[in-house]
């Protein structure tokens, strides 16, 4: 149960039927379901309900008063009007006959009962606890693990355990946690990782099972499963992306849709868990939506060896009655580890879940040849540009990460970042500089999943022209000991919308060319505003010349 704070009733049935239970806990007495609140919450509820059940009385008492008053006003009226209706009462009983038996029963109106949805906590077995670390290096944060499996034979709706934490034989502190999922079904098992005390000596721990109760409304239904779904992993950071599509034939809309993934090492034992939500709230009859849920990992040492997910959903009626939807083979389970990718890829839940028809191919990217430079105080770096050499589409969100070697030995790495998307035959400037050495002899790129574009594409078209350079040098001074002179160039321009609506978020990047073509500098214009139809901007630009000296200019632009 949730409660509505606003006007304190029960979310599950809307009854303002509640008592307090428990500590922090309270019950709905129409419904029977059960919540848990804060301690600051729970002092809240109790002053309202106090002030509520006063408000009630007084309210009760009034109301009696002006009964009596009623009552004295119009006895002498109502002692006739009885002694009336008695007397014609027996004329018309004389008339019609005997009278029928005293005996007979009176029918009355029925009130259901409020319905006891509780069940047995002891139904609700619980694994041995075990101490993890949450996180990495200094951050980690110790927790306390605990797998509950639901024997009771019914689904259980947000099912909670808690620890009560001593040292020695003294009470140190107590933690609630709930298994993060809205349903356990009969038979399954769910993780919780339960806070511990911050700074305080734990010897020992107790677990017992909260107040369990079966959902308000529940119909078997249906098995929900990802229509797309992959585990990935960078790093230490590990994600679950899935698509889910109603496919349903019945018109039932879809809500509450949350998914509980869970990774495990070769052994069985739980590694890593993490809880979320679709990011649609409902989901219409052939809809689809996307899950990316973050999964919490714990001991890194071992390795992912399996992995399996549910998802749990209600279904809306035509009065917004929601049901939870059960199937006892929701929990759909996988061997093998994650896909890995580079921890500096930037990848999106649309990159990782487009089709195969939607993707962009990489080999139709190209990195031209290095361009050896100087930067402002003479250390050695090199320019390229990426260009997109496919003839019809565009690549969208495009971006890798460059691998650098001096000779045999690894320089590092260059992310590919900041582009929404690249044309056919447009080029993207990069910069790399050396860590160590005065050299690159060789670079690889890792690819992330990329999708594709038709003509004309995304684009707002604008018009950039350059209207003015003024080649400058400038001075810096390195360490207050070594002042080193630089060439740059002053790039006049504007840029025009020649659209009908209001062009935002326009970036332009401004590249010097030398007389053969290549790359001998570049720079982005800062800070430009959006841009009206028929209306132009100028922008102004100071681009340092790393190369050899330019001849010309080329721009590239992006609207979002």
């Amino acid at each position: 149960m949730t409660i509505d704070l606003q006007t304190l009733k029960c979310g599950e049935c809307g009854s303002s039927a509640l008592k307090r239970t428990g500590l922090n806990q309270y019950a709905c007495q129409h419904c029977g379901s059960v919540t848990l609140v804060e301690d600051n919450v729970s002092d809240r509820l109790d002053r309202v309900l106090e002030q509520v059940k006063n408000e009630a009385g007084r309210r009760l008492a009034a109301d009696e008063a002006q009964r009596r008053k009623a009552m004295l006003r119009n006895a002498g009226i109502g002692v006739a009007v009885v002694a009336v209706v008695l007397l014609v009462s027996a004329v018309i009983g004389i008339l019609a006959g005997p009278r029928p038996s005293t005996n007979a029963s009176v029918a009355r109106p029925v009130v259901a009962p409020p319905v006891d949805r509780t069940i047995p906590t002891d139904g609700l077995k619980l694994g041995e606890p075990r101490q993890v670390l949450v996180g990495g290096g200094s951050s980690a944060v110790p927790k306390l693990l605990v797998v509950a499996r639901n024997e009771t034979g019914k689904p259980l709706a947000r099912a909670g355990v808690r620890a009560v934490y001593y040292d020695g034989d003294s009470r140190v502190e107590e933690r609630t946690e709930t298994l993060p999922i809205s349903v356990l079904e009969p038979g399954e098992s769910a993780p919780a990782l339960i806070d511990m005390p911050s700074g305080k000596n734990v010897t020992r721990q107790e677990l017992s099972v909260q107040k369990l109760a079966e959902p308000y409304k529940v119909a078997q239904g249906e098995r929900l499963a990802f229509a797309r779904v992959r585990l990935v992993q960078q790093a230490e950071r590990v994600r679950l992306v899935g698509r889910i599509v109603n496919a349903r034939t019945d018109a039932a809309m879809l809500s509450g849709i949350d998914v509980l993934a869970t990774l495990y090492d070769d052994a069985g034992q739980v590694i890593g868990f993490g809880h979320g939500y679709a990011q649609a709230n409902e989901l219409k009859p052939g809809a689809q939506t996307s899950v990316d849920l973050s999964i919490a990992r714990f001991g890194r040492a071992a390795a992912i060896a399996a992995w399996d997910y549910r998802i749990g959903y209600n279904t809306v009626d035509a009065g917004g009655s929601r049901t939870a939807m059960l199937n006892a083979e929701r929990v759909v389970r996988a061997v093998g580890a994650p896909e890995s990718f580079n921890p500096d890829l930037r990848l999106s839940t649309e990159d990782l879940l487009a089709e195969d028809s939607e993707r962009f191919d990489a080999n139709q990217l190209e990195l031209l040849p290095l361009v050896a430079g100087r930067s402002n105080i003479q250390r050695p770096l090199f320019l390229t540009e990426l260009v997109n050499r496919s003839a019809d589409a565009v690549v969208v969100a495009p971006g890798g990460v460059i691998s650098r070697f001096g000779g045999s030995k690894a320089d590092g790495t260059t992310a590919i970042a900041g582009l929404a998307y690249l044309y056919p035959g447009e080029r993207f400037p990069i910069l790399l500089e050396p860590n160590a050495g005065e050299r690159i002899t060789q670079t690889r790129v890792e690819w992330k999943p990329m999708r594709r574009a038709a003509l004309p594409g995304p684009r707002a078209p604008l018009e950039v022209q350059v209207t003015g350079t003024k080649a400058e040098t400038g001075s810096v001074l390195l360490n207050f000991s070594q002042r080193f002179v630089y060439k740059s160039v002053e790039v006049t321009g504007t840029v025009k919308n020649p659209g009908n609506n209001v062009v935002g978020k326009v970036r332009v990047w401004v590249s010097l060319r030398d007389r053969n073509g290549q790359l001998t500098g570049f720079r982005q214009v800062q800070n430009l505003p959006a841009i009206a139809p028929g209306e132009s901007v100028p922008f102004q630009v100071d681009v340092e010349q790393n190369g050899r000296d330019f001849a010309s200019v080329s721009t590239l632009y992006q609207t979002e």
